[in-house]
């Protein structure tokens, strides 16, 4: 693998004041804290890992030091405590093993280093960020504010149309549901399972096309340029779990199932009605789930998983269908309120999610319900 030497640096620090937990308070302020860094570097082996790597010197003695990082948007920070022997001049290192603590490629890496002196002052250096890449290609990037598509296949024509696919799923949740403004998402688009392989957690499915880690606001496609109606499925529907995610998140509850993965495939470009004729079918044959058993997981049956799907679309489109637009925007809104699935169909739609099915159920005999037709594009 290619190894890439990045973020070099050297710099003096100063910090005033700060103390190590658990040591005893100063009379007064922790005297100033100097470091001097000759140093900071982090190496990238994808798919390996990432070595920090830092050397730097004070007057003082170096008690101790710290490296902190965070992947990607996520809120919590990560730290290692590298092991040096105490002195005026240190050097250290930490491997991150990236198969083992799982990182996707595409994600940014931001991390800095903290280091104590004898007498209880701190120091630390300014953040650096390192894009975590799959290096074997030779990646292209297109962008508006809202969407970052990477490709590597050579033709423009695909990673353009990628973008317009997903700022178009953007917008349409925007416009329609009143869906907030999204922050910027990633794509990164493969053009063979082969490829894309490497890029996934060990012991993945080999038939996995895709991934998307909603929390990083980072999507991974298989898309073969030859196969349009793959990206016009595949792109709205990640994206749309990412601008949900966004727009739902709060510390308390995460969307129900069946509203994330019914409102995804409801903004696909490409669609199929197949999804309706196997509701219809499973109602015939008295199959079908309940709304409140798809809050949660999916089945695992291969079967009762693609009806799981076909079914939390029916749903969606039932919603938009008899409560317009406006109550699905009220539905999004109450649950990324937080408060608990049947709340938030009750506050929002103004029945029970036992009503809510039912009503769903009995629409199911009209040739009209749900399906194509009610998507407005």
């Amino acid at each position: 693998m290619n190894r890439r030497r990045l973020l070099t640096a050297t710099a003096a620090l100063t910090v005033v004041g700060h103390r190590v937990a658990g040591t005893p308070a100063l009379a007064g302020p922790a005297p100033a804290f100097v470091i001097a860094v000759t140093a900071d570097e982090a190496v990238a082996d994808f798919p390996n890992a990432v070595r920090f790597s830092l050397t730097a010197s004070a007057e003082a003695t170096i008690e101790r030091v710290e490296l902190v990082y965070r992947i990607g948007p996520e809120a919590t920070l990560n730290a290692a405590f590298p092991a040096i022997t105490p002195d005026t001049q240190i050097k250290t290192a930490y491997d991150l093993d990236a198969r083992i603590n799982f990182l996707p490629p595409g994600v940014d890496l931001t991390y800095h280093w903290r280091a104590w002196g004898a007498d209880g002052g701190t120091a630390e250096t300014a953040p650096r960020t390192l894009v975590w890449v799959d290096d074997r290609f030779a990646w292209q990037r297109f962008a508006t504010d809202q969407v970052a598509v990477y490709a590597y296949h050579g033709d423009p024509a695909l990673g353009q149309a990628v973008l317009e696919s997903a700022q178009r799923a953007i917008t349409r949740l925007q416009i329609d549901f009143g869906v907030p403004r999204s922050a910027p998402v990633r794509i990164w688009v493969y053009t063979s399972r082969d490829d894309f392989a490497l890029g996934t957690p060990p012991n993945s499915e080999p038939w996995i096309a895709g991934v998307t880690y909603v929390e990083l606001l980072l999507t991974l496609a298989v898309l073969p340029p030859d196969s349009p109606d793959e990206l016009g499925r595949v792109i709205p529907h990640e994206v749309s779990h990412l601008v949900l995610e966004q727009a739902t998140a709060n510390p308390y509850n995460r969307p129900p199932r069946w509203l994330d993965e019914g409102l995804a495939v409801y903004n696909q470009d490409a669609f199929s009605m197949d999804h309706e004729a196997a509701v219809r079918v499973a109602a015939t044959e008295d199959r079908l789930l309940s709304i409140r058993a798809l809050n949660s997981e999916f089945p695992y049956d291969r079967d009762a998983f693609s009806l799981a799907y076909d079914q939390s679309f029916s749903i969606v489109a039932f919603i938009v269908a008899t409560y317009g637009s406006d109550g699905m925007a009220r539905l999004i809104t109450a649950v990324g309120a937080g408060v608990a699935h049947d709340d938030a169909v009750v506050q929002a739609l103004g029945v029970t999610i036992d009503d809510l099915d039912r009503r769903w159920r009995d629409s199911l005999g009209s040739a009209t319900a749900g399906g194509p037709l009610n998507r407005p594009w």
